[in-house]
């Protein structure tokens, strides 16, 4: 998985549109879009296809002519972009604004340069401050749940060492997502009871149904994405111990615990769907994987920074030049690695 190097805009709205947007404006056009919040740098890196999406960055400095302007913008990631615009906003050019645009987005391929038309545009503070409001707003109806869910959780919690499981499994050869159950080869056929077992010996409360889907999804995704599916297993104890309805204090969701915008960059919309989020966290440890198997050549730091990648984020694996000083990431990479080893009877 690759930084992105340039980001090309075209204006898709008439320029005294762009120029004279208002707030309210931009939040209807997010609205419209059914957008929350702005994808993650690490669902954009992975993004091929077309949809819309909000990215943020800093808009350093503006190059160009009436007809054909080139914002130069610094994402979250460290990386510079090219955004090409018409009519932008004065307060837009003014050098080092943080800034919230909403774009039609499409990569033809893993390779190919991310182009996109712009359709709206707002400052980051504005939006920001309207998301703390949500939030805020958000948290007060919810707090209840939360804290029902989380005494749910904390009973099904079950210690122990992990039983050997098999793993090494040939991949299905279609994608299986949007499938149920989704696409399964025979041997993922063969080897489902063990895992359907193991993950109800994890969360008892858990359908004999709910189980077995679970199973299936992460045997499937992880074949058709080249995964060990008892990494899936190991990263999903450690994030939920099969919990579907699992949420943080932080927002993270469902059995693999997506953020938000990460969920919104993947293009899936309900995070606790069994088979949506577990299609979303097979595919962003595939592409953390190859991230930094490319920078390293070596699988097994490729896992112990992309489990720190997932976590903590990539940009602060690329801060710290390796695992963050955090004690939460440090400590959860030791707990999948350890988890992990045993399912494979190490």
């Amino acid at each position: 998985m690759r930084s992105i190097c340039l980001l090309v805009l075209a204006a898709c709205l008439a320029p005294v549109v762009a120029g004279a947007q208002t707030f309210d404006e931009y939040l209807q056009i997010r609205k419209q879009y059914g957008i929350t919040h702005a994808a993650d740098v690490e669902a954009i890196e992975l993004f091929v296809g077309k949809k819309i999406l909000e990215v943020r960055g800093t808009v350093k400095g503006m190059i160009g002519s009436d007809d054909a302007e080139l914002l130069l913008v610094e994402g979250p990631d460290g990386v510079q972009h090219f955004v090409r615009t018409t009519n932008a906003p004065e307060w837009l050019t003014s050098g080092s604004v943080q800034a919230r645009m909403i774009v039609e987005a499409e990569r033809e391929s893993d390779t190919s340069v991310l182009k996109a038309r712009l359709l709206g545009v707002a400052t980051e503070h504005d939006v920001a401050a309207y998301e703390e409001k949500v939030a805020k707003a958000d948290a007060a109806r919810t707090e209840a749940e939360r804290v029902r869910l989380a005494k749910k959780t904390s009973s099904s919690r079950h210690g122990g060492r992990p039983q050997m499981m098999q793993g090494d499994i040939p991949g299905a050869t279609t994608n299986p997502i949007g499938q149920t159950p989704p696409g399964m080869t025979e041997q993922m056929v063969r080897v489902l009871p063990s895992y359907v077992s193991f993950i109800k010996s994890r969360n008892k409360k858990l359908s004999d149904r709910d189980a077995t889907r679970i199973a299936e999804s992460i045997l499937a995704y992880s074949g058709h994405f080249g995964v060990d599916p008892r990494l899936i297993v190991a990263l999903v104890i450690a994030e939920s111990d099969f919990d579907p309805t699992e949420t943080s204090s932080k927002g993270a969701k469902g059995l693999g615990q997506l953020m938000p915008g990460t969920l919104q960059g993947l293009g899936l919309t309900d995070a606790y769907s069994i088979e949506q989020n577990l299609w979303g966290t097979v595919r962003l440890v595939r592409g953390h994987i190859d991230k930094y198997m490319g920078q390293t050549n070596d699988s097994f730091e490729a896992l112990v920074l992309a489990l720190a990648g997932y976590n903590a984020g990539s940009g602060a694996v690329k801060k710290w030049n390796g695992v963050p000083p955090y004690k939460e990431t440090q400590n959860y990479v030791r707990k999948v690695i350890s988890i992990y080893s045993q399912l494979c009877g190490k």
